[in-house]
């Protein structure tokens, strides 16, 4: 993900205004393999890797159906807040009983991308669209709210844990059961063709784009929606993500092959 983002600074798909939550990375890496325990320390080979660092800790908040705050043990809950982006999250249920379109919370349905004006739009008998999704939990003005949305490409990577390995599903489950291990949609265009959009993996934590007339499952979110980026160019062949701290090299170079690395990142 943060590759793709590197080489897309100024794009919708790397906008992100509200602080970052950290990766969640635990396993330190050498030549070999992973470094099992603990992590090199800065005086010791392969240090200065993800998970070196904690940035941001993740950190959740259950909400009831009325949006009020819940403690961690609390068993039945509606929403999650994300306490590092403000973001909150529409909770799934009824995983592996079925697709019922009436829930629109029911973990196994799926659907075909729509806005209004791109994508696939659903027939409400046998296909449903994002833009069904969006409108079933507004006009039923769940949590109190009717702005509830198909997050932004940015916004979903947020909810991969990259401490959970395959076949995850890689997010939280305390917070967040019933997920899917499988592709979810975002709001996020493919930059260069509208028939495509990018996609989250929960199965391995990766992401890519496809076409957006197949279905797929979706999560909403609401609030503190995405703004533009914010970057500094220090004009020495490096930007700084001012939301992180990080210091990101500003280009890319293949490998003679057509491939791109992951571009180098100094905290």
């Amino acid at each position: 993900m943060l590759s793709i983002c590197a080489a897309l600074l100024l794009s919708a798909a790397c906008a992100f205004a509200a602080p970052v939550p950290d990766t969640g990375q635990t396993t330190c890496y050498d030549n070999w393999g992973n470094i099992m325990n603990p992590c090199p320390s800065s005086s010791q080979s392969y240090y200065g890797q993800d998970a070196n660092y904690t940035i941001n800790p993740r950190s959740y908040t259950k909400l009831d159906g009325s949006g009020n705050q819940l403690p961690d043990s609390a068993t039945s809950w509606a929403m999650v807040k994300d306490n590092v982006t403000g973001l909150i999250w529409e909770l799934k249920s009824s995983m592996n009983q079925g697709v019922n379109y009436s829930d629109p919370h029911n973990a196994d349905n799926t659907y075909t991308w729509y806005d209004g004006s791109i994508g696939i739009p659903g027939n409400g008998t046998t296909t449903y669209s994002t833009q069904d999704f969006i409108n079933a939990l507004n006009s039923a003005n769940f949590g109190g709210n009717s702005d509830w949305r198909i997050p932004t490409f940015y916004e979903l990577t947020y909810l991969v844990n990259y401490g959970i390995s395959y076949p995850g599903p890689t997010i939280q489950q305390v917070y967040f059961p019933n997920c899917q291990s499988s592709w979810y949609w975002s709001s996020t265009a493919y930059a260069s063709n509208n028939d495509y959009m990018w996609f989250v993996d929960f199965l391995t934590g990766n992401d890519t784009f496809l076409f957006n007339n197949e279905s797929y499952y979706a999560r909403a979110v609401r609030g503190g929606q995405s703004g533009a980026a914010s970057y500094s160019d220090n004009g020495n062949g490096t930007v700084t993500d001012n939301s992180t701290g990080l210091v990101w090299q500003q280009g890319t170079v293949g490998d003679g092959a057509g491939r791109m690395p992951c571009s180098t990142v100094r905290i």
